[in-house]
């Protein structure tokens, strides 16, 4: 048997980022086991953007770590290049609303420190002269933005842990895991390993070594394809004539980005109706494996953006990449304590592995090494689930976030999919008083009250239709009475001689 402090399962980016930044915080006696050999899974194949345009301040710092990793820190560490592509990105628009989406952001960014540029047209053509113009209003420019090789970049990682005093055991799947009084007991292909710490990165496999560990992961494997062309006139007449990367585009009405990969163009559509794989667990024999192409499902997608972009036109396709990646209900990462589960912790759930992986090493690794996460945790923590998060309701979450991978994201959004799970007792006389309902936890609860019946609350970055009503609520709320259903709220147990105490210091 063997026993180590950390077990982590899983060596993708963001398993062998947690065993780098353990290693760095001062835990060496860290054991990774893969199943197969690092990266396989999703890391090998995915195309590699980073990005620092993120809606929430922890995921984009998730993401500004991961750069300042690739870019600057593993190169002077190691000695050797990740092949970090400093080319900058934009997004770009013809959506009104999308253009108070990048103001939005924009603002988020001054606020932590990663400004972005808006765009005016010309500063689109300025920056990449392969767009066409037509129709668009505008867009963001994020500078520090790029892609990065993820082998390269997994591998720097896994080089400078080992060299602190972690150990790698390839081509070791797990096949069973339990808790005994001190540690978790976990059999592997190499034997059995001891573990004070087990963290589940396991990625696409990450729902079921969490079934093995006794837990629900709410996440499921969906299909993403992108295509990669062979040489591109446009593209090589640049890199002849010595001129700068072209920056990443994506144009989130049209669902694509495109980036150059050396001569030629990759391009990643990102389909409405999203096919979800291996929900009930991945064929065993599954390892660096791909998908056959199935470009009929994007055809409108690739058609669009070679009518943004002709030269797309002129490049054959060179590949076809269709692998699966992970979501989660919302499509953010599940980072920090399985709750429920003593020092088991979890890494996985990630629909941007590369460019969130470095960055979700580090702050696990603030986690278990300081008892407590290094800015809010709101967006990543598992708590935000429950076991109501069943299969169908994070098949249909999954289908529907990789579907609005490039949707606006309104303030206060209500998505519909996954919706009706835990009712009040009260619900329906709600509906009946007018209530708007949105989605808490599971729970349906009203966001307002409308004297209106049928009415849907305006999704816009502007004053909405809900702002009057919820103003005659807070006047009669301040002035009056109001009543309010606290069904959704949780509900705490306080026993033992102090309560008097404890509940009078609240």
């Amino acid at each position: 048997m063997t026993k180590v402090q950390v077990l982590i399962i899983g060596g993708g980016v963001m398993g062998v980022s947690l065993m780098y930044h353990l290693v760095k915080a001062g835990w060496s006696d860290v054991l990774l086991v893969e199943k197969n050999d690092l990266t396989h899974g999703s890391t090998w194949h995915a195309a590699g953007l980073c990005t620092h345009f993120a809606h929430n301040p922890t995921i984009q710092e998730l993401r500004a770590v991961s750069v300042r990793l690739y870019r600057d820190i593993l190169p002077q560490e190691t000695g050797e290049d990740c092949g970090f592509h400093p080319a900058g990105a934009m997004r770009i628009t013809r959506n009104p609303d999308r253009m108070d989406e990048f103001r939005h952001v924009a603002g988020l960014s001054d606020f932590t420190g990663y400004p972005l540029e808006m765009l005016t047209p010309d500063r689109i053509a300025e920056l990449h002269p392969l767009a066409r113009l037509d129709g668009l209003l505008g867009g963001i420019y994020e500078p520090d933005d790029g892609h990065v090789d993820p082998s390269l970049a997994t591998h720097a990682m896994a080089k400078i842990a080992r060299r602190g005093g972690a150990r790698i055991w390839r081509n070791c799947a797990v096949t069973g895991i339990e808790r005994d009084s001190a540690h978790w007991r976990v059999e592997t292909q190499k034997g059995v390993v001891a573990a004070t710490h087990i963290v589940n990165a396991a990625g696409t496999w990450g729902w079921e070594i969490g079934h093995m560990m006794g837990l629900n992961i709410p996440s499921v494997p969906v299909l993403h394809q992108y295509l990669v062309t062979d040489t591109v006139d446009a593209v090589q007449d640049r890199v002849a004539a010595g001129l700068p990367e072209l920056p990443i585009i994506r144009d989130p009405e049209e669902s694509w980005y495109v980036r150059q990969e050396r001569d030629g163009l990759i391009l990643g559509p990102y389909e409405k109706e999203a096919q979800v794989w291996s929900v009930d667990g991945v064929p065993p024999a599954f390892g660096a494996d791909l998908m056959p192409p199935d470009l009929d499902r994007v055809e409108h997608i690739i058609m669009a953006a070679m009518e943004r972009i002709p030269a797309l036109q002129t490049g054959g396709v060179k590949s076809v990449i269709n692998g699966p990646i992970t979501f989660t209900p919302d499509a953010n990462p599940l980072i920090g304590p399985a709750h429920g589960a003593k020092n088991a912790w979890l890494l996985n759930g990630s629909s941007m592995g590369v460019m969130e992986g470095g960055g979700a090493g580090w702050f696990l690794a603030h986690w278990m090494t300081h008892g407590a996460p290094p800015m809010d945790a709101l967006s990543v923590d598992s708590r935000r689930f429950g076991a109501w998060a069943d299969r169908d309701y994070r098949v249909a979450k999954a289908v529907e976030c990789f579907g609005l991978q490039f949707g606006v994201h309104y303030p206060h959004e209500e998505r519909p999919a996954g919706r009706g799970l835990r009712l009040s007792p009260l619900h329906d006389l709600m509906i009946q008083r007018g209530a708007v309902m949105g989605a808490a936890h599971g729970w349906e609860r009203p966001n307002w009250f409308s004297a209106t019946p049928d009415v849907v609350a305006d999704e816009t970055f502007r004053r909405a239709n809900w702002f009057g009503p919820v103003a005659t609520e807070v006047e009669a709320a301040s002035t009056r009475v109001a009543m309010a259903d606290l069904s959704v709220f949780s509900k705490f147990d306080v026993t033992g001689p102090d309560v008097a105490a404890f509940l009078e210091a609240l």
